[in-house]
């Protein structure tokens, strides 16, 4: 389940900074053209600065009705203080809003909450991707719990829209995901739901088996999807469950 609102508002706080913490440490302007191994075709500065334009996109869509325009950085403004006054605008719109106030969303109920949920995502996500790029990605964590309810956003939420606006051509049958647990204790089984309209969309193709963490990274792409074959995860990729 995700986290209760104002936990997950916490979270994003503590995660925005974390990120301008580590920017702030390794952006000068000789790196800010380093690339990004994780997103292709980017470099360190055009990672800073789209979250920072989709912490404010976020903050836009409360109250919303419509999708909102994405703001553009003041060619002036410097980069890690832009990315700093973005997520506190972000938080502090969040926590002004409250979980149940309307908001344009990409799926779902129409509320601030889903704001919460998703941007502490995009946020861990991120934070990888730029600890990643100096070869700190051994450093970034995510608590099991989220990372298993970031999973459940994927499959629930991204996967169905990716199919629904055409970027991906669905998987053409069923994926079995048994996330693991520290301690022996059983694995929470998720399954892939079956949005295609082939003759299989419901038959099994295999199963997917790792830790929460792994199977987050995997799916966002951030690695290799492990614990399965590699045609099972070939299969994932080209499926593109996300953006």
């Amino acid at each position: 389940m995700p986290l209760a609102f104002a936990d997950a508002v916490d979270k994003v706080e503590s995660l925005t900074r974390v990120f301008a913490e580590v920017a702030e440490e390794v952006v000068d302007e000789a790196r800010l053209g380093q690339p990004v191994p994780t997103c292709t075709g980017w470099r360190i500065g055009d990672l800073v600065d789209h979250l920072a334009t989709i912490h404010r996109w976020a903050a836009d869509a409360l109250g919303a009705e419509h999708a909102p325009p994405r703001a553009e950085r003041p060619a002036d403004a410097d980069l890690v203080r832009w990315y700093r006054t973005s997520a506190e605008r972000l938080v502090d719109a969040l926590r002004a809003a409250g979980p149940d106030a309307p908001a344009w969303t990409l799926w779902g109920d129409r509320v601030a909450g889903f704001w919460a949920r998703r941007q502490l995502h995009e946020t861990a996500v991120h934070l990888f991707d730029l600890l990643n790029a100096f070869r700190y990605g051994d450093q970034w964590h995510l608590d099991a719990d989220l990372a298993l309810d970031g999973i459940r956003e994927i499959l629930e939420g991204f996967y169905p829209r990716q199919v629904r606006l055409g970027r991906s051509s669905a998987l053409p049958g069923v994926v079995r995901f048994e996330v693991t647990h520290d301690g022996g204790d059983a694995p929470t089984v998720l399954e892939s739901p079956a949005v295609g309209d082939g003759p299989h969309a419901g038959s099994a193709l295999g199963t997917v088996t790792g830790t929460a963490a792994d199977v987050y990274l995997g799916l966002w792409g951030r690695q290799p999807l492990r614990g399965c074959s590699q045609e099972l995860a070939e299969t994932l990729r080209a499926a593109k469950l996300t953006p």
